[in-house]
């Protein structure tokens, strides 16, 4: 088994196609299928399904698929270090969903013009997914809520959250008759730490919800709230930036529950030349706030 089969396959499950394939590699179509064919019979399964038009992944194929890509990207870290440090290939990176949108897309910008050999990409998703993720090594970094929570992981302190309560716009105090209202809460999956701090507040206010309705964007939980459907919470970084902020009231949360603070976070035994100068980048971007780096022990 050869690298060079990997890529190919890689990239015919990439475009669906052989032809495609050959034209992204400069290949010839009769060579991508050779090889494919080639590394077929070594395995001893079939990986495509083929017809005239397209090839898409066999079941053994769409296995293969993640084998193939782990073994690429450790090849990639490989010829990084290599090459006295120079970044190059494959940098997955993982970022909360309101940190993607608002915090990093300047950092990133700036990471892509400086290391144009680097393919980043980005996995904008909830805390609990990017920690089973970067833990997986399916991730080399990730920005997630607080401290890294496992000795496997390190990090520094990137930036610092204010956490907004939101309600309609009628609802201008949370007292009593709100809480007797029993608002549904909107909130995003149950592995989202964000989801924990909103809970614990609801519990620390005695606001019991009528309903617990999970939604997997702040667009639409902006919108039920604005549309006085019940209550939600949001980084307030985040809610200055949307349409529609003001159509909903954003009240506070006292304490430590409204102060969050976004790490960028590794695996201790991951020091790849594309990790050091994303981190070095980063540091870069830190507002003046930030610029007592904080390091995880």
């Amino acid at each position: 088994m050869e690298i060079s089969q990997l890529e190919i396959f890689i990239a015919v499950a990439e475009t669906g196609s052989i032809t495609k394939a050959a034209t992204k590699l400069l290949r010839a179509p009769s060579n991508v299928s050779t090889r494919i064919q080639q590394l077929e019979r070594e395995l001893g399964v079939k990986l495509l399904v083929r017809d005239k038009r397209q090839s898409s992944l066999s079941a053994d194929g769409e296995l293969f698929l993640d084998h193939a890509q782990r073994i690429i990207d450790l090849v990639n870290d490989a010829k990084a270090f290599s090459t006295q440090g120079t970044p190059r290939g494959r940098f997955r990176l993982g970022a909360l969903e309101s940190t993607a949108a608002v915090r990093i897309p300047p950092i990133l910008a700036a990471f892509h013009l400086h290391y144009p050999a680097v393919e980043l990409e980005l996995d904008a998703n909830s805390s609990g997914h990017l920690f089973d993720r970067l833990l997986n090594g399916q991730l080399t970094a990730a920005f997630s809520d607080g401290k890294p929570a496992v000795p496997a992981l390190t990090g520094i302190k990137a930036f610092s959250e204010n956490l907004r309560i939101i309600t309609p716009q009628s609802v201008t105090e949370i007292n009593d008759d709100f809480r007797a209202s029993h608002p549904t809460a909107f909130v995003f999956g149950r592995v989202c730490s964000y989801r924990q701090r909103f809970e614990d507040w609801l519990e620390s206010e005695g606001i019991v919800p009528g309903r617990i309705v999970e939604i997997s964007s702040y667009y639409s939980m902006l919108a039920c709230v604005a549309a006085g459907a019940g209550i939600s919470m949001i980084p307030e970084a985040l809610l200055e930036t949307l349409p529609g902020a003001t159509r909903v009231q954003a009240h506070e949360m006292p304490g430590k529950l409204g102060k969050a603070e976004t790490w960028l976070m590794w695996r201790r035994d991951c020091r790849s030349a594309n990790l050091k100068a994303f981190i070095a980048e980063l540091k870069d971007h830190l507002s003046p706030a930030d610029t007592d780096i904080t390091v995880a022990a």
